[in-house]
């Protein structure tokens, strides 16, 4: 609920109430700050779906008491990356957890609930529930959505989002991730990589990839979307363009391209029927990127500059000369985010990482050159972590920072459920300190490159502890205060930046009013929840 961390509207909710539009159910999206407000009456709804990460449990607790005490034993279902706590999320009282991706559960279960047939639950697959005598039944996984599946379209309606037109709006275009090496670390269990072909053998078959001889979860250590949403798929352009032009009547002004990998748009049309699980190979398809961004660039709002569309995560292999130079055609000045998380070579590659140190290097230089902003990011606390590591890991920060890196972010190692590093024990030592200090030093660098800069924002809210309006830039960077009445919230500004607050907020001073983008209404209820 911090105004400096409220602006983003993920693809998830999205997903779901698209899909349940689809089986001819009608859906609304109300993130939980609204409800708490008593905005929407929850007593006009018949079932609730819930949607959080692994560390939302306990907002999840909250939004359930609010659905139990308007609607009483009406259900209530639970999904997300969170469906990993589903024994939790049952013994906090709900009536059923997806366990996995929605798409090829949701018709099904909207079948059973109409029915109101407990038995039927049964033969959904991809579901935990409450089943007689306060047991917990768990009908498997559920399969990974299907191509078609992932072209059903993700509802728009966004405008119960307090900051919807101040917001980056989420639009899927990959589901999953190509990344099917695996780490070989020892895990918790005991549990290692007995260093068979299948992970980085060439000549292995990509399907081949998919499953471990010992059981390691695919991925970087760390990471659970491989093991979640298995290889990656691409989303029909069509149905991406189509999302896009929908936000984009509604008022969105800041819409981000959402997969763990952008540069995995349609490699798995290279590879098809097989699935993509090599990160690396083939290499990025070019000119199905190319038709997308030119498709989305076309749209008339954001060809005026009036709406700003940005990329996140990319994987460093994917990157040359072809890539960065379409990249900087389009994204300009824009961030782009490359996973980096140590500087050892050898840990690196036991984190189950994709590609190579040098590929890291080489894309920070591209993509510089060709305009983009990088943004790097570590781990400090890693498996694996040791002072030798920790001293490379300082070294390539700083080599990163003078290839034109603009941001380097370390963040601590949290182990996530469905990861091969699960259970393992968080220590942070004076090897992790060593990555974090050396983190906000460069940050701390690179801020002060930005003061005197003059840049366009959004007046989005008000921060009550430093009595200051908070101004989102645009298209994106780090929180803006400044000094202004209430009045301008919802408007368009332009503000030069005058002193660094903190790691994560500059100060700022309007220069400029330039028009207001939200409604009187919508800034009124923006005020209102935060």
């Amino acid at each position: 609920k911090r105004m400096v961390t409220v602006d983003v509207i993920g693809a998830g909710p999205r997903a779901v109430a698209g899909l349940l539009e689809h089986v001819g159910v009608k859906a609304e999206i109300c993130p939980l700050e609204v409800v708490e407000k008593r905005l929407v009456d929850l007593k006009e709804y018949d079932v609730a779906f819930v949607s959080g990460m692994t560390v939302d449990l306990e907002a999840a607790a909250k939004a359930l008491r609010l659905w139990r005490k308007s609607c009483g034993m009406s259900p209530i279902v639970a999904g997300g990356p969170m469906f990993y706590e589903y024994r939790k999320l049952i013994a906090f009282g709900y009536d059923i957890v997806v366990m996995g991706e929605a798409e090829p559960v949701i018709p099904s279960l909207i079948k059973c609930l109409k029915q109101n047939d407990i038995t039927c639950l049964e033969k959904v697959k991809g579901i935990a529930y409450r089943g007689q005598q306060k047991t917990v039944s768990v009908t498997g996984l559920a399969p990974h959505a299907t191509i078609k599946q992932l072209s059903i379209q993700h509802s728009a309606h966004v405008e119960n989002y307090p900051l919807y037109w101040a917001s980056r709006v989420y639009v899927e275009i990959v589901r999953g991730c190509s990344n099917f090496r695996r780490p070989s670390l020892k895990l918790a269990d005991g549990r290692r990589c007995i260093h068979c072909p299948i992970c980085f053998n060439p000549r292995t078959p990509l399907s081949a990839r998919l499953r471990c001889p010992v059981g390691i979860p695919a991925g970087c250590g760390y990471c659970s979307v491989p093991a979640t949403h298995g290889p990656a798929r691409s989303r029909s352009r069509e149905i991406i363009v189509r999302e896009i032009r929908e936000l984009v009547k509604r008022g969105v002004k800041r819409i981000v391209l959402s997969a763990p990998d952008v540069l995995d748009y349609q490699r798995d049309m290279l590879v098809y029927p097989e699935p993509l699980t090599d990160p690396c190979n083939p290499p990025a398809n070019v000119d199905a990127l190319e038709r997308l961004l030119d498709d989305i660039f076309n749209i008339d709002e954001v060809s005026k500059g009036e709406t700003y569309v940005m990329v996140e995560n990319i994987k460093a292999c994917l990157v040359d000369e072809e890539v960065a130079k379409l990249l900087g055609e389009y994204f300009r000045g824009t961030p782009v985010h490359l996973g980096v998380e140590t500087g050892d070579p050898q840990h690196y590659r036991m984190l189950g990482r994709p590609g190579n140190l040098a590929d890291v290097k080489r894309a920070v230089r591209l993509l510089s050159r060709y305009g983009m902003q990088v943004y790097v990011y570590f781990i400090y606390g890693l498996p694996g972590e040791n002072l030798k590591t920790a001293k490379k890991t300082v070294e390539l920060m700083e080599q990163l920072y003078r290839l034109g890196a603009e941001k380097v972010t370390a963040y601590r190692f949290t182990p996530l459920p469905g990861t091969a590093f699960e259970n393992i024990e968080i220590k942070l030592t004076r090897a992790s300190m060593m990555i974090k200090e050396k983190a906000q030093e460069l940050n701390a660098r690179a801020k002060k490159k930005l003061l005197g800069r003059k840049v366009f924002g959004i007046v989005a809210g008000f921060h009550k502890a430093r009595r200051r309006l908070v101004v989102y830039p645009l298209p994106h960077g780090p929180v803006i205060l400044t000094r202004g009445k209430k009045q301008l919230v919802g408007w368009l500004v332009e503000v030069r930046v005058t002193d660094i607050v903190s790691e994560r907020m500059l100060e700022g001073t309007v220069v400029r009013k330039i028009k207001p983008i939200a409604s009187h209404k919508a800034v009124e209820v923006a005020l209102q929840v935060y």
